[in-house]
Parts: structure tokens; sequence; C-alpha cells
């Protein structure tokens, strides 16, 4: 039962951005329109186009007040909103299966052939998650790339030690790696309260598909106790993806679990 509840934690990490609202941070921080800002903008929309489809193998680590997760998976991406996680044991065997099309999100056990299921909503979510991101948000923690939102314009502020660079709508900040120019190594967000939201690092940048891709990702959200740690082991970029493989598994006998929120 207690390797369940963590396929349950899996689901609350790789799906909690499937959570329709947010957190939108209170605190305004701004800075200039400067071409460095323009040019690391540039870069970052450069990163997304050049990662929009992943296949990897990663290592995850699972951290919150309630429980722990070490395990090995298998990850789909597609930005901006879907994903695919096949959590696996020492053996490679599928235990736990969890997923969103961006309508849905899903957990499947295959062990117990029990699927749960339901409506991408901060109801349905709240249910299973002791933190969440929005759906562009996780996907492009994931995909290692800073959660901007869509349009959001990119300012640089601070000078010198404290030079960083400030999404000014959403209250995300960056600093970049001192030993690459345009590489993000760091970025937090501000909260409604003035508090950290999340702190997610990048690093062990290597050459994937034309880009500098981050085989390790750490994220903090301190004010839940939780974190997330992904190594990547294998990682392929572009190629085809079959639209079903981010939809909930169609298995005969399965007991199917409906939020109706």
């Amino acid at each position: 039962m207690k390797k369940y509840l963590v396929a349950i934690c899996v689901l609350s990490v790789a799906l909690a951005g499937c959570a329709k609202g947010g957190a939108k941070s209170a605190v305004r921080m701004t800075g200039e329109r400067t071409r460095a800002a323009t040019e690391l903008a540039q870069r970052l929309r450069d990163f997304e186009s050049a990662t929009a489809k992943i296949k990897a193998l990663v290592s995850l680590s699972i951290d919150s007040e309630e429980r722990n997760l070490r395990s090995d998976a298998a990850v789909l991406i597609e930005r901006p909103n879907r994903i695919r996680i096949d959590v696996m044991d020492s053996l490679a065997d599928v235990w736990a299966q969890a997923g969103s099309d961006g309508d849905t999100v899903w957990l499947y056990v295959p062990g117990k052939k029990k699927l749960y299921e339901g409506r991408a909503t901060a109801g349905n979510m709240s249910r299973l998650v002791s933190f969440y991101l929005t759906p562009s948000d996780l996907i492009a923690l994931v995909a290692g790339s800073p959660p901007m939102a869509e349009g959001e314009e990119l300012e640089e502020a601070g000078a010198g030690k404290e030079r960083h660079f400030v999404f000014a709508q959403s209250g995300l900040r960056c600093w970049l790696d001192k030993g690459v120019k345009g590489r993000v190594s760091r970025c937090e967000k501000v909260s409604d309260s003035g508090g950290l939201d999340y702190e997610i690092t990048f690093a062990d940048y290597r050459a994937k598909g034309g880009a500098a891709f981050p085989h390790s990702i750490d994220a903090k959200f301190p004010g839940r106790g939780a974190g997330l740690s992904i190594r990547y082991r294998e990682v392929e970029v572009g190629g085809l993806m079959d639209p079903e493989s981010f939809e909930p598994p169609k298995v005969r006998g399965v007991s199917t679990h409906r939020y109706k929120r």
C-alpha cells in the first residue's frame, strides 16, 4: 500500500501544474528593457522551440512533509501542457503511470488496475498535491527552462553581483551562469505575501538537439516544505509523438475513480 501512496506523490509533482489556477505575485519587481534582456528573452524562446518535444529517462527525487520518493522514470513532454511519466522499479517494470493531455489529469496503478482521473482544475488537484504550478510552468520546469508566461516582457535589474532579469508581471526573477553568457542558473518567484513561492536551479548543461540542456534540475517550495530533483540520464529532443500517449490508458477491467469538480 505504501508503494501506491507514493504513486500519488508522483502525480502530485508531475501533474501539479495541471491546475487551472495559480498564485499571482502581489510584489511587482521592475527593471529596464535593455539589449541584454531582449537577447536573453530570444535565447529562452529559441530554447523552448528546440525542446518542444522531449523523450527522456530520469532519476526522480521527491520530498515533502508527508512522503519521500526515489525512483527512475521515463518522461514524455510536449510543450506547452502535455506530459507523461512512467515510474519504474529496479527491474525497469512500470508500477505507476501519470499524465495529462492538458484537459485531464490521471494516475494509473497497473498492479491494482486502478485509474484516477478528472478535469484539470484546481479543485481536483488540491486533493492530491502539496504544491502546484500552472501547466506551462510545470512543463517549463521539467523541460529545463524558466516558467515564463506567454508574451511576458523580460527586463534587466540590478548591477554587478546583483544583476538579474525580471518578468515583472509574474514576479519571476532569473540569474545567469557567470561562466556562460545567456545561460540561466537559477530563478525564483515571489509569492503574494512577498515570500518565496519557489526556487529552481539549473545545472550540468550538455548539448542536445542544437540546445544546451540542463541535466540537473532542482526545485524547492519553502512554503510547502517540498522539493523536487530531476537528473536526466538520457535525453532526446524533437521527433514525433502519439497524442494518445498523454491520455489515460485504455485497459479492460480497470476500476476508475473520477473526480467531479
